[in-house]
């Protein structure tokens, strides 16, 4: 595992993995707002196995392209229906013109940014406790997934309520 250097009581790993996240939630939240229908979700898949990649690779890792493929879509399939099933339907309005556009790159892009800050979080906490790619095994960590992805969805609506608030 990389060596953790404390610096005002944060290592440097975790500031690390932090801005991995950081940064990947928000091309997904981009990603989300992509106006063509599927592209959107073709984005997403990319931007979270470079997340799960990066993030693999900061703790020490260096798995092959075809298991974080894998570990992503099996992350991401955790997260239906929840998360798949609203993230498809808001894909399909794109296809309704004008308004449907609106709507759905605003619906999906929420749900890409949450769904990429809990896969990111959970693997984070899955290489702290000493976990590696190979043992990733998504049914064990369904339930702390589903968790996250509501903590972030909850962050994200407050946000909103806020920034509409001050309006």
């Amino acid at each position: 595992m990389t060596e953790q250097v404390m610096e005002n009581g944060i290592s440097n790993v975790h500031r690390d993995a932090g801005s991995i996240i950081s940064s990947a939630v928000k091309w997904s939240g981009a990603a989300g707002a992509i106006p063509l229908p599927y592209v959107d979700l073709a984005a997403l898949a990319a931007i979270q196995y470079t997340m799960v990649r990066d993030l693999a690779s900061l703790y020490g890792y260096n798995p092959d392209k075809k298991l974080v493929r894998n570990i992503v879509a099996t992350s991401f399939g955790c997260l239906t229906p929840s998360v798949a099933g609203a993230t498809l339907v808001g894909t399909s309005l794109k296809f309704v013109p004008g308004g449907g556009t609106i709507l759905g790159s605003v619906g999906v892009a929420a749900f890409s940014a949450a769904a990429t800050y809990a896969i990111g979080k959970v693997f984070v906490r899955h290489f702290e406790r000493g976990g590696n790619p190979q043992d990733f095994s998504a049914e064990n960590i369904q339930d702390e997934l589903k968790q996250e992805f509501a903590n972030a969805s909850e962050r994200a609506s407050s946000r909103s309520n806020d920034q509409s608030a001050k309006k």
